[in-house]
């Protein structure tokens, strides 16, 4: 008796399997073409290493040629908040990455890590009548006389991430000029915007710093009095060390975007975007506010990429001297055991000849009244004797060892 069961493959192939107590058979309709199998005659089939690398190179393919189409579909819808030139902000809204292109005069490639969930790298790109700050989370579309915020969560509830809190936090102050709030009123609408990121990013990384620098101190503090806790403590540094890592790699990688605007003078000059609209566009050398205000911010990055630096530097020396001291501690160990096994070595080697000797051999001690003491006396001996001689030649290594 046979079962038998159709099956349509991918490729819209109709075959029939039969199944039968002694093997099981492929009919391929139409044509019937047949191939039986045994079910005790296994099929065995050897890997192809060509083949493999095929595939790998297909998958990587596929998955690069995904990637190149993901960034730049113009389908993208984008959620954002409008800012007017006072800091208002409109209600939320949403544009597809076509609609931004031919709204605001950008290009595809403008707008490529605009919607990546990670932090991405930082840059400012300065355009015609746009500026772009993409500074991690904090992404922002500028014009002379309004903002676009946009968001990378999933809806507009979500807490946003600290770059951008600070940002938003004293928008319109900062927009106003209030004093103590670090931003120059004087300057045009799209600069004080620049300045207000530039300043949330470097408060940010200063923020990050100054508290895992306390965490640190904290930490050295207790290597120096609690030796027991050492291990903990190296741990405990060493997670320390990975966030000055990382705050130190975005502080540099801030300064770096800040340095690229630096160098080149047309986009200096190309950032008064008001008087570029009034009909008034600056000269390639006409850009003294903008560099000002770039060089402090350089340097304020630049001031957390050093200290962060130098305090990773004290640590890897604080590590190092705790590792220092631990080999010592080490070494100290492993002579107390070498002592202790000379030690030993010498009452088992003083005690085995009597052992042999009073088991094995007639030597009528047992009547003498002083054979004992002779014995542990010349056993006594024999281990003073043999640990000095240990002890001695345990020094002299230790004397090469130097």
């Amino acid at each position: 008796m046979a079962v038998g069961i159709y099956i349509i493959s991918t490729n819209l192939t109709v075959s029939k399997v039969v199944f039968s107590r002694s093997a099981y058979s492929i009919n391929y309709l139409p044509g019937y073409s047949y191939r039986t199998i045994h079910p005790f005659r296994p099929i065995h089939t050897q890997s192809d290493p060509n083949h493999k690398n095929a595939h790998q190179s297909q998958r990587l393919f596929d998955l690069s040629l995904s990637f190149s189409r993901t960034p730049l579909s113009g389908n993208t819808n984008m959620r954002y908040t409008r800012y007017n030139g006072h800091g208002v902000a409109m209600p939320f809204s949403k544009l597809t990455k076509l609609d931004i292109v031919n709204q605001y005069g950008l290009s595809a490639r403008d707008l490529r890590t605009l919607d990546v969930p990670s932090d991405g790298f930082p840059h400012i790109l300065i355009r015609e009548s746009t500026l772009l700050i993409h500074m991690f989370n904090l992404r922002l579309l500028v014009q002379a006389d309004q903002m676009l915020v946009f968001h990378l969560a999933e809806t507009s509830t979500q807490e946003p991430d600290t770059i951008s809190r600070v940002f938003l936090r004293d928008l319109k102050s900062k927009l106003r000029g209030d004093p103590g709030l670090g931003v120059s009123v004087g300057l045009p609408y799209e600069l004080r915007i620049l300045e207000a990121a530039l300043a949330a990013v470097t408060s940010t990384l200063e923020a990050e710093y100054v508290l895992t620098k306390d965490q640190v101190m904290k930490t050295l503090g207790m290597v120096d009095k609690e030796e027991g806790e050492i291990h903990s403590n190296l741990r405990t540094l060493l997670e320390l060390v990975r966030k000055l890592a990382a705050t130190e790699k975005r502080a540099r990688q801030v300064r770096s975007a800040v340095q690229d605007v630096l160098n080149t003078d047309e986009d200096m000059a190309a950032m008064y975007l008001s008087d570029k609209q009034a009909g008034k566009p600056h000269q390639v050398e006409d850009h003294q506010d903008v560099e000002y205000l770039l060089e402090a911010y350089y340097k304020a990055s630049d001031a957390v990429v050093q200290e962060a630096t130098s305090l990773m530097g004290t640590i890897q020396q604080t590590e190092e001297s705790i590792q220092s001291i631990l080999d010592v501690r080490r070494n100290q160990i492993m002579v107390l055991e070498a002592k202790i096994e000379i030690l030993m070595l010498g009452m088992a080697v003083a005690t085995l000849v009597a052992g042999w000797y009073g088991m094995n051999v007639v030597n009528y001690f047992e009547e003498s009244g002083t054979a004992f003491a002779v014995l542990v006396s010349s056993s006594l001996v024999a281990i003073a004797f043999l640990s000095r001689y240990g002890f001695r030649q345990l020094r002299r290594i230790q004397k090469m060892h130097l």
